[in-house]
């Protein structure tokens, strides 16, 4: 399930956990399988491919009216659990956007290739980009900065989105204005921006880009049904059980800091661990980005339990270990359970994770490279449960999301076979493609409502940021074009971004290339 994060993804574990389980029934002894990575990736499909076609419509100002997008997805031989994917990106399509009229059509288009894996951000990595390149076309079309399009389209405090979310009703708060006008001035964006017109104007086969992006990723935490066992030891030791898994994403370190914060433990009291199902049974598998909260939550609902059986043995002046061997001498029984589920309000989703990213870039007009010089990315995860492990996720999410805009390419022979197989041929990114300056900061005292101790999740919606880079390219490329003779005409650049693709959109001929005689 958890896999390497390159691996098969949510369900394409069942296929080795069959054989081995079958296996190890025949000889009765324990059984490993493990495929070289080359199958692997011929077995399964990577990220789905989906195709954006969209008719938007707009007054001359640039305020938007309609939008009628159409996505086909591709999940290779077999639709199976990409509805999920699918419907993921059409419930992430508008971002940050109103239109008064919004309709989304999701088709698949089976074919012959391997059946492709829900990935991080599945299907909305993609939409979010799509509905970023429908406002960049727009801009286009009216003549407008795309940056004072965008703040002419932000919804607004009590607007509704196409999917029954009303702005700032039940706490569902609205920071993006806030994080849109701050990032801003903290990466002096205009200084940049000035400072790269006047790189392009004097360089002619490298051009510079910047672009802004912002995300509203929705979250429907009522998704999660999550349980917490916590046992008290004599010696003030704390042991805690739950049924999420830690899968490098830090939940059991944010378990501990919300059980040692509720008890009033030392935190080198407290451990969290390993998930078992004999502990904590039927819960809800760990994804989306919203188990840690979810589990810490239900681990401070058995904490407060414990608190009133511990309550007679506290006082001010009682140490956490004499409390403990106070109450165990009196034969209290000191564990508990918690459970917990998400009441859901009259919102389709509790909450949304908001963020923004400015990017700059490097393109060389000749070879098709791009070097991503700087990122900035300022997100509101709310009151974090530990800062360090979310900015952690951010950076994380945002490069494994940047390896699939520039460098992560599927392709396949007449016979549907996968050419790229193995990191010789498929190309994710490594040391040398993490931005030369990667700033993340934290948006300040802006609580989430209804999160748990405030808190939003971290993981995948810094991964929709990457419309910052996307669109950074395409300005550096719109300069490129405008030097070949090509202008500046709005134009379709299709992901990944490879040098191969990147170079033939710059428009170099070969004939400019000739040195004079």
């Amino acid at each position: 399930r958890a896999g390497g994060s390159f691996g098969g993804k949510l369900l394409r574990q069942c296929i080795n956990a069959g054989a081995a389980a079958v296996a190890a029934n025949a000889v009765r002894r324990p059984v490993r399988i493990q495929n070289e990575r080359s199958d692997d990736m011929q077995m399964f499909g990577g990220r789905e491919v989906i195709h954006f076609d969209y008719d938007a419509t707009f007054d001359t100002v640039g305020v938007l009216d309609s939008m009628d997008m159409t996505m086909t997805i591709d999940p290779g031989w077999f639709y199976g659990d990409a509805e999920g994917d699918m419907t993921m990106a059409v419930g992430w399509s508008d971002n940050c956007y109103r239109f008064k009229n919004f309709k989304v059509t999701p088709k698949a288009a089976v074919t012959t290739t391997a059946h492709t894996t829900p990935m991080r951000a599945p299907g909305c990595l993609q939409s979010i980009l799509a509905a970023e390149v429908v406002m960049e076309h727009v801009a286009k079309v009216v003549g407008k900065p795309l940056d004072e399009l965008r703040e002419l389209n932000f919804y607004k405090l009590g607007d509704t989105t196409p999917f029954n979310d009303t702005i700032g009703k039940e706490g569902y708060n609205w920071t993006i204005p806030t994080l849109w006008s701050q990032i801003q001035n903290d990466a002096k964006y205009a200084e940049r921006k000035k400072a790269i017109e006047d790189y392009n104007a004097q360089n002619r086969w490298t051009k510079k880009g910047i672009a802004m992006s912002p995300v509203k990723y929705v979250m429907g935490i009522d998704f999660y049904s999550s349980g917490a066992l916590v046992n008290i030891y004599a010696d003030g030791t704390v042991l805690v059980s739950t049924g999420g898994c830690e899968v490098g994403q830090g939940l059991n370190v944010k378990v501990a800091l919300c059980v040692a914060s509720t008890l009033g433990a030392p935190l080198e009291k407290v451990r969290v661990g390993a998930r078992e199902t004999d502990k904590v049974p039927d819960n809800t598998g760990t994804g989306g980005s919203g188990t840690s909260e979810c589990t810490s939550e239900a681990a401070m609902m058995a904490c407060r339990k414990l608190l009133d059986l511990l309550a007679p043995y506290r006082t001010e002046q009682t140490t956490w270990e004499a409390a403990v061997a106070a109450a165990a001498k009196a034969n209290v029984g000191l564990m508990a359970s918690g459970w917990y589920q998400y009441k859901k309000d009259d919102n389709q989703c509790a909450y949304s994770t908001y963020g923004t990213a400015i990017s700059e870039v490097l393109v060389d007009g000749i070879t098709g490279e791009v070097r991503v010089e700087r990122v900035d990315v300022l997100m509101d995860l709310g009151n974090q449960l530990d800062a360090a492990i979310d900015i952690g996720q951010v950076q994380g999410g945002f490069m494994m999301a940047l390896g699939y805009l520039l460098t992560e390419e599927q392709k396949f022979d007449e016979s549907a076979r996968q050419l790229n197989l193995g990191t010789w041929e498929y190309k994710i990114p490594s040391a040398y493609d993490i931005p030369l300056e990667f700033n993340v900061a934290l948006l300040k005292d802006s609580p989430n409502p209804v999160g748990v101790k405030g808190s939003k999740a971290s993981a995948e919606p810094s991964m929709c940021l990457i419309p910052s880079v996307y669109l950074a390219v395409k300005n550096a490329l719109y300069a490129l074009r405008k030097s070949n003779g090509l202008g500046d005409d709005w134009f379709m650049l299709d992901t990944p971004l490879t040098p191969e693709r990147v170079a033939i959109a710059a428009g170099t001929r070969v004939s400019s290339l000739v040195v004079p005689s």
